[in-house]
């Protein structure tokens, strides 16, 4: 199998570091936090550029005047609009940044807040991705594991919603949340990791089912059902004792039974990966 030939149909490969066999030992495949991979896009426009657009007077004494007129009857019958817009500190800084808005328009930004509650398996179709192994597999010493894209495992179900779907490169950006875009920027990346062709699986946090992991610190997971697994390969720098893992895995775990096994490792004539099949007996 050379590197410039796809997967099988349907298979999408999950990457990780040795201790993902621990994980694959509890029946489930680790979540990771979804705003790191919006980073540094999901602000586009920084505060302190915003900060710095000059107000025009107009707009700075219009915006005085509005604040003004929507005080409570009561409270402007004891203080004029002279001595209201006399004020400094806070208030002034809120009025000029009320004005600025209303002259530049609101600066469309993604809710932080919401990618934070994400959780996110980044998937790919080729179990010979180099960066994936580099980076999620911490430099071709884990594993990656090959699952059936259609399997019910990565859909929808009742009280755990779920979304299955590629990476788009380079485009623009997205706030509006939509059913087909539940965390904005959570499906976007840059052009140079277009080779990757990389999918996602979005959970949010709150319903993604929770296990300990090894080093006891609880984390959102992907239980694995029966037949999702098709796949499981290490490569070069992977420790024996993992791989010797990996291959009790598959002799008692009926989730497991019935999975390949290989070695990815370079090609020995050209500059790229193949996969290298292994017996399972």
């Amino acid at each position: 199998m050379s590197e410039k030939q796809t997967s099988p149909s349907g298979t999408l490969h999950f990457f990780g570091g040795k201790m993902t066999v621990s994980w694959l030992k509890q029946g489930v495949i680790p979540l990771s936090p979804g705003l790191p991979l919006a980073q540094p896009f999901a602000q586009p426009v920084s505060a302190n550029a915003r900060s710095v657009q000059p107000v025009s007077a107009e707009a700075l004494e219009g915006e005085w005047q509005r604040q003004y007129e929507a005080l409570p009857a009561a409270v402007k019958g004891l203080l004029s609009f002279e001595h209201f817009r006399a004020q400094s500190g806070e208030l002034a800084s809120s009025i000029r940044t009320a004005a600025r808005e209303r002259e530049y328009g609101r600066t469309p930004s993604y809710d932080l807040g919401r990618l934070a509650k994400a959780r996110v398996a980044r998937l790919f179709p080729s179990a010979l991705s180099y960066l994936a192994w580099r980076d999620l597999a911490e430099g071709f010493s884990g594993l990656a594991v090959a699952m059936l894209s259609r399997h019910a495992s990565l859909a929808s179900q009742e009280g755990r919603p779920a979304l299955l779907a590629p990476v788009q490169y380079g485009g623009e950006h997205r706030y509006q949340v939509t059913a087909l875009n539940p965390f904005p920027g959570l499906l976007l990346d840059h052009p140079a990791c277009a080779d990757n062709q990389e999918w996602r699986l979005l959970m949010p946090e709150s319903t993604a089912p929770v296990r300990p992991g090894p080093e006891g610190v609880s984390q959102p997971v992907l239980p694995i059902q029966r037949g999702l697994i098709t796949g499981l390969y290490w490569s070069v720098n992977t420790p024996e004792e993992t791989v010797a893992e990996i291959r009790q895995l598959v002799a008692r775990d009926m989730r497991f039974r019935s999975v390949a096994l290989g070695k990815v490792v370079p090609d020995p004539g050209r500059w790229q990966l193949q996969l290298q099949p292994v017996r399972t007996s």
